[in-house]
């Protein structure tokens, strides 16, 4: 509640019985309030002009108009108060988002990208990997790589998915995409490709997983967790960089860019 309603409410007990109507319909009504006049306000209440001004005095005001002009303040002071929260907001989001693609490109550099780009060339098919959040960043990443002239798939069902990671061979390429690297479906598409030797590059939002142990490539992008009750809101803007670079190194080997 507002800290002006809160005060009024305080003084709620020194009223009259009309006096309290007049209250109670303010607060009820202070959405509105600040467009109306003592005499339409008297009208919808059965009451004369007088009893709202009298209101107003005892409310610790000159009269009707100050006590509207005082909810006019209080009410863009909520506003204001709002939009500087919300702006506030949207900067920590903005800054923790850029702060984790800083630090996973700063990772990135440690990856040996030339011969990662040699195996996309190489690769007969390339298959992406993900579940969940992550399957979005997989399904992009596979159109470009359609439109670069490369057969890739992206495949979201999971039949189909540990059908593909027990047939794919060593002249294919895989890129796993997951958060915590740990999720038990995809160490299962993982170890069948790992045993199929077939080359793979791991894109993981955590350190020492298992799926760390079964590629044969391992970029790590930094991501904060974002959980509100069970739904994942985790940023997935790192992934999204890493497999952007990574594309448009391999358009540049094809001499597209």
């Amino acid at each position: 509640m507002h800290t002006l309603q809160n005060k009024l409410l305080k003084k709620r007990p020194q009223l009259s019985e009309l006096e309290k109507q007049v209250l109670d319909y303010i607060l009820q009504n202070s959405n509105i309030i600040t467009k109306m006049s003592a005499n339409l306000l008297a009208k919808e209440l059965f009451i004369s002009p007088a009893t709202i001004s009298r209101t107003a005095k005892h409310l610790g005001f000159n009269g009707f108009q100050e006590l509207k002009y005082a909810f006019a303040q209080d009410e863009q002071g909520l506003e204001s108060t709002e939009k500087t929260l919300y702006s506030q907001q949207l900067a920590d989001l903005g800054a923790s988002i850029e702060l984790q693609l800083h630090e996973t490109l700063e990772k990135f550099k440690q990856i040996p990208l030339e011969e990662i780009v040699v195996y996309l060339k190489k690769a007969r098919v390339v298959e992406l990997f993900g579940m969940g959040g992550s399957s979005p960043n997989c399904i992009h990443a596979a159109r470009k790589l359609t439109f670069l002239g490369k057969t890739a798939n992206a495949r979201i069902d999971w039949d189909e998915l540990q059908v593909t990671s027990k047939i794919l061979t060593s002249e294919d390429f895989a890129i796993i995409v997951s958060i915590s690297g740990e999720t038990p479906s995809v160490i299962e598409y993982a170890a069948n490709l790992k045993q199929q030797n077939v080359p793979t590059l791991a894109i993981i939002g955590t350190k020492h997983s298992r799926l760390e142990t079964l590629a044969t490539y391992t970029i790590q992008a930094v991501v904060d967790m974002v959980y509100f009750d069970e739904v994942d809101l985790s940023s997935r803007v790192p992934f999204s960089a890493i497999l952007d670079i990574l594309l448009i190194q391999f358009a540049k080997s094809l001499g597209l860019a």
